[in-house]
């Protein structure tokens, strides 16, 4: 009779543990970094709305895996959520490269129409991610991307010319090439370093990480191109999905929801607090009408160019991307 009543409390005290799962996820970026924050924020509520029974270690900075692998690392396994750029994905989703087109999504009202869930391009794009093994939890916006120089002013195209530039994407490194520069691929994690030690003239990178990676150490100017949009995933591997119960994948969901509805003001707001701090350490070039539009002209071949890589898909997202100019 003791048996039995040990194996019985044995059992209960398995099925407990079993039903209780810490799940890794994964960023690029420091601790305090609005991306960083914003998973963590996504992961809190979960582990409340749960009970606990969901709870998250988070691995930021890319200590345990970079930028570069970080979808890689969501589809086998090693991660179960990765905070995903755009840009990385692209290298599996090639169509993903739209937001690297320069000057297609470069108003909010652009980007209103473009990636909230149910419009045209986000609906094409999430059913390419849903094929690789994972899923877009929700999307996390990282808003406009901007040129960071070492020791020279820059406001037009021909002021690039030999430059060394960090980049983190092929279309990306189009961009660059079309004005004259040399693209030098690059983790987050190691920009500061390579703008220390002049590997690269100047890099791209958003407002924020330009604060957060400390890189006015490092860097005399900041010029405002804000040519393309960056947007990140909580990408979600898809066997971490099915382990979930319904009750808890409609907290997941609601809570994506939530917080996504949330992103892009906090994104803006965010990036325009970063310009402030920046001022007060950089100087902060931004480009006059006529400057924007010799950009535009420069850079018009990056367009033919991500057609010729994207295929089929690639084509329905850039005719989607033509109907919101």
């Amino acid at each position: 009779m003791l048996t039995r009543a040990f194996t019985l409390v044995l059992s209960l005290t398995t099925t407990a543990a079993t039903a209780e799962e810490t799940l890794r996820i994964g960023t690029s970026v420091p601790h305090n970094h609005y991306l960083t924050r914003s998973i963590k924020e996504f992961a809190d509520e979960v582990t409340r709305r749960t009970d606990g029974e969901i709870t998250f270690d988070i691995y930021d900075s890319g200590s345990l895996v970079s930028d570069q692998q970080l979808d890689e690392a969501v589809v086998n396994g090693t991660l179960d959520i990765g905070v995903v750029s755009a840009s990385i994905l692209a290298g599996t989703i090639p169509a993903l490269n739209i937001f690297a087109v320069p000057f297609y999504f470069d108003t909010r009202e652009k980007l209103d129409r473009a990636v909230p869930l149910g419009a045209p391009i986000r609906t094409l794009l999430d059913d390419e991610i849903n094929d690789i093994g994972a899923q877009a939890l929700f999307w996390m916006p990282f808003g406009y991307i901007a040129l960071v120089t070492r020791d020279k002013t820059v406001h037009t195209p021909a002021d690039m010319q030999g430059l060394k530039i960090r980049t983190f994407g092929s279309t990306v490194s189009d961009f660059v090439e079309s004005v004259g520069a040399a693209p030098v691929v690059t983790s987050g994690g190691e920009q500061f370093l390579a703008l220390q030690r002049g590997i690269v003239d100047g890099g791209l990178t958003g407002w924020s990480s330009i604060v957060d990676r400390r890189l006015y150490e490092v860097t005399q100017y900041v010029i405002g191109t804000d040519h393309m949009y960056e947007t990140h995933f909580a990408l979600l591997n898809d066997d971490t999905w099915a382990r979930l119960t319904e009750e808890q994948r409609t907290i997941f969901r609601e809570v994506s929801l939530d917080l996504e509805a949330k992103l892009m003001d906090r994104i803006f707001e965010t990036n325009d607090a970063a310009r402030t701090t920046l001022s007060e350490t950089m100087e902060i070039i931004d480009l006059t009408p006529e400057e924007v539009q010799a950009w535009k002209v420069a850079t018009a071949p990056v367009k033919e160019t991500f057609l010729s890589r994207t295929g089929t898909v690639g084509q329905t997202v850039f005719r989607a991307a033509e109907d919101i100019q």
